[in-house]
């Protein structure tokens, strides 16, 4: 009876040292989890994020797939809000409205390189427009359209009467382009706050850049007048 007890408590011996090492490394894995950080497995690596991102999210809602766009592409179309899509067709014209009235002025007055100078430089606005314009599948309202000519009655009536003030003298032309410049800040400022997607933004956010930069172009010569 004691020697089949010795062998009883000699096989429980055995056991108990064999598994012990099992528990303590499942007991350290256990451990290593729980003391991570948020969002990471043990020993602080980053978990797989198996969700989507905010931006992505808001990214995905303005995507439609299989869309023929307005001039016939088709594919995947973003789309636009009509906030948006009236910002991109307006500004297009209102920088053509700028880079036109400087054009006119810059043969009235030969002796300011500034009218030619910007002018140029709008050129580059309404590429940058037009840019998202062909993007987006919208129609370009100053296609074959000339100096002086837009689809937009307010900006015809608005062209007219600036031409018009600009020819009188200098002074009056460089007000003219101070009048423009505020104009552009003023709309520029008011349609970034109807988009979020990113490259309508970027876009506008430059055009605005510039914009303030001519005023102050514009604001140097006129004190010397």
């Amino acid at each position: 009876m004691t020697k089949t007890f010795a062998m009883v408590v000699s096989l429980a011996l055995i056991v108990t040292l064999a598994v012990s090492p099992v528990w303590a490394v499942g007991d350290k894995v256990r451990s290593d989890k729980a003391a991570g950080p948020a969002g990471t497995t043990g020993g602080g690596e980053a978990e797989p994020n198996r969700g989507t991102t905010v931006d992505e999210s808001v990214q995905n809602l303005s995507v439609n797939e299989g869309v023929t766009g307005k001039k016939g592409q088709f594919g995947t179309s973003a789309i636009l809000t009509e906030d948006e899509e009236e910002a991109l067709l307006f500004m297009r014209e209102e920088e053509k409205l700028a880079r036109d009235v400087y054009s006119v002025l810059a043969e009235k007055w030969l002796e300011l390189a500034i009218f030619a100078n910007i002018a140029a430089s709008e050129q580059k606005h309404m590429d940058a427009v037009l840019n998202l314009l062909d993007k987006y599948g919208l129609e370009d309202p100053s296609e074959d359209k000339k100096i002086g000519e837009f689809y937009n009655e307010d900006l015809q009536a608005l062209y007219d009467d600036l031409v018009e003030a600009g020819k009188e003298s200098l002074v009056d032309a460089l007000n003219v382009g101070i009048k423009i410049e505020e104009k552009d800040i003023l709309d520029l400022q008011g349609y970034l706050s109807l988009t979020y997607k990113k490259d309508i933004k970027q876009v506008f956010e430059n055009l605005l850049e510039g914009s303030k930069n001519h005023f102050d172009a514009f604001d140097r010569n006129l004190e010397n007048y």
